[in-house]
């Protein structure tokens, strides 16, 4: 019950999946991301992505975004593909900041250790972090689909629609809406971090969990998915690391003594060329020099 009047005060929103809309907050938009970054082509050819940048900055007001607050459990979904540099750095996928920048909830990637970390509030500590481990795929430099399902006591993170972990958690406190709201940003900094992002919702439904599907991930095999999904080509799809200059090569063959062009006979009469010592050949009689 409480779970349901959250959803009609903290949730006013909504947005259109398949055949129904579903109570939450498309933050692609909301964050406005559609108007900051540049468009590209998503993981399908049906898609379409956004690519940040290192000078992109994505922050708005949180109350803007979440003018009730979050509700007490919730689905957070971002389809994104990590390349270069980015898949090796340990950032805030989303955060969202009280008035004194301390983090209230986050979705951290962690590419040092290949790791994902949800920190979330506290009615005994500052804070509250859970680490999920066995999501080295997402830091392949290929689009994956992450999803964080927060209940009031536990919390559960899937990678490409598979269950990766779940753990428990201690009571929580609401949030305070009047700090700020983020994507893509380094740990404990404002720095902005290159990322390419295809989705980012929030939706306050946690069963949508069950009903949102990774068939936009095109390795995933599920029968719910359309039979004619078609890949995009990515010509730099080589997550690829510049290493240092390798050692000089050895010498190559000496070239062998320069002849006129004029001097050497067809190839149906060609003979061996005797050395006449220093001084240059002189050409037969009626012979008419080539030009180079």
């Amino acid at each position: 019950m409480e779970q349901k009047l959250c959803e009609e005060s903290v949730c006013p929103t909504r947005i259109p999946v398949a055949s129904r809309d579903e109570k939450g907050f498309e933050l692609l938009l909301g964050m406005n991301i559609q108007k900051k970054a540049k468009k590209i082509p998503g993981s399908l050819i049906s898609e379409a992505a956004y690519a940040l940048t290192a000078s992109t900055d994505i922050t708005e007001d949180t109350r803007d975004i979440f003018p009730e607050g979050l509700p007490p459990s919730y689905v957070f979904i971002a389809t994104l593909r990590l390349k270069g540099t980015s898949s090796r750095l340990t950032f805030d996928l989303w955060r969202v900041l009280s008035k004194d920048k301390e983090i209230q909830v986050a979705v951290t990637l962690s590419g040092k250790d290949k790791s994902v970390v949800f920190t979330t509030t506290s009615l005994t500590a500052e804070e509250q972090r859970v680490t999920f481990r066995g999501v080295q795929t997402l830091y392949d430099g290929k689009w994956h689909q992450l999803k964080v399902l927060v209940r009031p006591r536990q919390v559960s993170s899937f990678l490409d629609d598979l269950l990766i972990q779940e753990e428990l958690l201690e009571p929580v406190e609401p949030i305070y809406i009047n700090g700020e709201t983020q994507v893509a940003k380094r740990r404990g900094t404002d720095l902005p971090v290159a990322v390419e992002i295809q989705k980012l919702r929030l939706y306050c439904d946690p069963h949508q969990s069950e009903r949102e599907t990774a068939c936009e991930i095109y390795s995933v095999d599920d029968k719910r998915c359309p039979l004619n999904r078609t890949a995009t080509v990515d010509e730099e799809d080589c997550n690829c690391v510049v290493g240092p200059q390798g050692q000089r090569g050895a010498p190559g063959p000496m070239r062998a003594a320069y002849l006129p062009r004029w001097w050497l006979p067809s190839t149906s009469t060609r003979r061996p060329i005797k050395s006449t010592g220093t001084t240059s050949p002189t050409p037969p009689s009626g012979t008419r020099p080539l030009r180079a």
